[in-house]
């Protein structure tokens, strides 16, 4: 099947409710939360791993879909650190 990449947004987006660049930015977000309620790293390194090309590009992004900036987040979510020993 051939789909110029305009048809395929179409068919996506009737199928799915979505853009396809929307879904992607939605599953980023989504690990980007896991990593903030699980781990300490830094801002600028939770964006690369999740595919953003900053940590600014990251906070806009989370602000649009969860409401809050990911500092603000990790602060509600995260894991406590467990105790050493």
């Amino acid at each position: 099947m051939d789909l110029s990449p305009r048809h395929f947004s179409r068919l996506f987006r009737s199928e799915v409710g979505i853009t396809p660049a929307t879904w992607v930015e939605e599953a980023r977000v989504n690990a980007a939360r896991r990593l903030l309620e699980q781990g300490h790293e830094a801002p600028k390194q939770v964006a690369a791993q999740c595919g953003f090309a900053d940590a600014d590009t990251l906070r806009r992004a989370f602000m649009r879909h969860v409401g809050v900036t990911p500092a603000e987040y990790r602060k509600r979510f995260a894991s406590p650190a467990l105790p050493a020993g």
